[in-house]
């Protein structure tokens, strides 16, 4: 006779379990709309304050290649190209078209001149790999 007590009792649980799902879908509502999956959008992109010329504002300036300011008053030119590529690296970041040269980062005043490259060489972008190199 438990046996039959627990079976019964086994079933209604069941049916109010099931019961009960169904009743939490409304006909026609929003519950019967397939849920939307909550993606994450891309991050907006960083646009640098600038000043009504174009120009980086001081700031910005000092907080984006202050760290480099030393490679750019050394007299060594691989440490000229690490400051070149991170003042490219920021310009690209802030937003801005590929320079075409890189006295574009003077006129913008991201650095205040740009560095002497060796004897017979000079300082060129390259849009392809977005990196300052020397070249002949």
């Amino acid at each position: 006779m438990a046996a039959i007590f627990r079976f019964i009792f086994t079933l209604l649980s069941a049916a109010v379990v099931v019961a009960g799902v169904g009743c939490s879908k409304q006909e026609g509502g929003a519950a019967d709309a397939e849920p939307t999956a909550l993606v994450p959008s891309a991050p907006p992109p960083v646009l640098a304050p600038v000043s009504p010329e174009g120009a980086f504002t001081p700031r910005v300036v000092a907080d984006a290649m202050g760290p480099f300011q030393r490679d750019l008053e050394s007299a060594s030119p691989d440490s000229h190209l690490r400051a070149l590529n991170a003042a490219l690296t920021f310009w690209l970041a802030a937003g801005r078209p590929f320079p075409k040269d890189v006295s574009e980062f003077v006129t913008a005043k991201l650095i205040t001149s740009v560095p002497a490259a060796p004897a017979g060489k000079r300082f060129v972008l390259d849009a392809a790999t977005q990196q300052v190199s020397l070249a002949p």
